[in-house]
């Protein structure tokens, strides 16, 4: 009697496999932090030496980007085509831009649970709808992406918050400018400016806030190569 032969499990690339299939089939989405290697380890039932090894394959893709203290995300090797130099925007000023939100964004989608209108979540749609149409056209890509921003403040019904956002609007703009010029930055942008507005208009402020940071500390990991170095 013949027998066919039982070949060796590679646990490295069974993983690494298994992995790339859900990031390339969106289950795992753009952006998303995937578990610690332990946790990874515990759940494919292999050893943190193999989990690391996969992790490493998927790096040289692209397809995930890792940032010590931050995690493992998913991400989009499209960002990374043509992008050999660093932009006009450093971490420092990024980060001087997160702590401006948390100041006023983050305080006017708190406000929002209890003063957004009808209104106000049917302008962020036409903001959405402008993002949508113009991804081909940067300046205009930037311009709703202010526009859904100031929205998200106008759903406070805050007019200091609402003049802060304002006052501040060329320098938020330069900051979109650089994080949109980004190869294939947009399709992300777009559907995560989708679930913030969802969030919103179910009163899901809690999660909405969770969406933000996890949106920044991606946006964090995955521009690290390109900020520019502070002299």
């Amino acid at each position: 009697m013949e027998y066919i032969k039982i070949e060796r499990v590679n646990l490295v690339d069974a993983v690494y496999t298994q992995l790339k299939e859900q990031i390339v089939s969106g289950k795992i989405p753009e952006g998303s932090k995937l578990d610690s290697e332990n946790k990874l380890a515990a759940s494919l039932n292999v050893s943190r030496v193999v989990i690391r090894e996969a992790l490493s394959q998927l790096r040289t893709e692209r397809l995930v980007i890792t940032r010590q203290g931050a995690g493992t995300f998913v991400a989009n090797p499209e960002n990374f085509r043509g992008m050999d130099e660093v932009f006009g925007l450093s971490e420092d000023v990024y980060r001087q831009f997160l702590a401006f939100r948390e100041c006023v964004e983050f305080k006017a989608v708190l406000l929002s649970k209890d003063y957004a209108t009808k209104e106000d979540f049917e302008y962020l749609d036409q903001c959405l709808i402008r993002m949508q149409q113009s991804v081909d056209d940067l300046p205009e890509f930037n311009e709703a992406d202010y526009d859904f921003h100031l929205g998200v403040v106008l759903c406070s019904h805050n007019v200091f918050l609402e003049n802060a956002m304002r006052a501040n609007r060329k320098q938020i703009l330069s900051i979109f400018e650089a994080m949109n010029s980004v190869p294939g930055a947009n399709a992300y942008g777009i559907a995560s400016h989708v679930a913030i507005k969802d969030l919103l208009e179910q009163r899901k402020v809690k999660e909405a806030l969770k969406r933000y940071e996890e949106m920044s500390s991606y946006n964090i990991a995955r521009l690290e190569q390109f900020f520019q170095h502070s002299k």
